[in-house]
């Protein structure tokens, strides 16, 4: 929230979505619009750190098998076997892989409904392709993968 407060963004949508006004939960501030949720990149790198172990293949039914990596366009994570397609058909490599994570909606524009694939060091958030040309146009923005680097 613009005070600074952390909330799972399906929760706080939901929070604002059944009430008048657009409030902080947390301090009760209140906001005149409904504020744009920018995603707390260190805290979501510390949670994804810490359920690493935990994200499973979606597809794997019958036994619990590890994901390997997480695709932002189809919102699935994948183990080494159902990953394949991904690493071989054409159109599925154009996808944007990442390491396997939990909650893949917080990687999607809120805006552009596309894959957060870059960061824009002007404003210090992560932004899509579509934002680049609108409200990021002509900042500085590099892909996610060199910010991420950088920072570590």
């Amino acid at each position: 929230t613009p005070c600074g407060h952390n909330f799972c963004k399906t929760c706080l949508n939901e929070h604002w979505d059944n009430s008048r006004t657009c409030n902080c939960p947390y301090c009760q501030e209140t906001f005149k619009q409904r504020p744009d949720l920018k995603i707390n990149t260190t805290l979501r790198e510390i949670i994804d750190h810490c359920k690493k172990k935990k994200i499973l293949c979606d597809f794997c039914e019958e036994r619990k098998v590890k994901a390997l990596k997480s695709c932002l366009v189809c919102q699935s994570s994948y183990c080494k076997t159902h990953l394949q397609p991904h690493l071989k058909v054409a159109g599925l490599r154009k996808h944007k892989l990442m390491e396997a994570v939990s909650n893949l909606e917080d990687y999607i524009c809120q805006k552009h409904e596309r894959p957060l694939e870059l960061f824009c060091r002007d404003d210090q958030t992560c932004v899509c392709l579509m934002c680049t040309a609108t409200d990021h146009k002509n900042h500085n923005t590099v892909p996610l993968e060199v910010e991420s680097k950088e920072k570590k």
